[in-house]
C-alpha cells in the first residue's frame, strides 16, 4: 500500500499521508466522507451499492467549521472493564458544528449484554461477549472477541 492516501483534500487539493502503512485511503490528519448520494442530486445519487469517496484535511475542516453541521446518531453501550459492547440508537436532529462532543455513553451490567434493550445493536458474538464480561467482573482471565450484530 502506498504511504499516502488515495486521494488528496478535496477542498485544497493537498496529498494526505495514511494513517497506517497498509491501509489505501486512511488520511493522517484528515477524514475521509462516504456516501451513496442523496435524492436530489444531479451529479451521484448511487442505487447500486456504489459510494462517492473524498478526503478533507483537518485545516480545511477547521478553516471552514461555519460550514459544517454535527448529528448524533447513536450512544456506545458500555460495560465496565470492557468497553463499547453495543449501540444505542438515538433520534437526534442535526445541528451547527459547534466543536462539543456528546460524550455521553450507556453503562449496563455484563449480565445485561445482548438481552433486549430497544434501540440497541450489540457487537458481533453478544453471548460470548457476555461470558467474557462476567469473567472480567468476576476478576478471572477471558479471551479477547469482535463487534456488531442488531437486535
Amino acid at each position: 500500500m502506498s504511504k499516502e492516501a488515495m486521494l488528496p483534500c478535496f477542498k485544497c487539493g493537498k496529498a494526505l499521508l495514511n494513517a497506517f502503512g497498509d491501509a489505501d485511503n486512511q488520511p493522517q490528519e484528515g477524514t475521509e466522507f462516504r456516501t451513496y448520494g442523496a435524492y436530489g442530486s444531479t451529479f451521484w445519487d448511487s442505487f447500486d451499492g456504489e459510494e462517492l469517496v473524498l478526503n478533507v484535511c483537518d485545516e480545511c475542516l477547521r478553516a471552514h467549521s461555519e460550514r459544517l453541521a454535527q448529528h448524533k446518531r447513536f450512544r456506545p453501550v458500555v460495560v465496565d472493564r470492557v468497553g463499547m459492547v453495543g449501540k444505542h440508537w438515538i433520534e437526534r436532529p442535526m445541528v451547527p458544528y459547534t466543536g462539543n462532543r456528546d460524550d455521553g455513553d450507556v453503562r449496563i451490567e455484563p449480565e445485561e449484554i445482548g438481552t433486549y434493550l430497544p434501540n440497541t445493536e450489540w457487537c458481533d458474538g453478544p453471548a460470548e461477549v457476555r461470558k467474557f464480561a462476567i469473567k472480567l467482573a468476576n476478576g478471572t482471565d477471558a479471551p479477547v472477541i469482535g463487534r456488531g450484530s442488531k437486535q
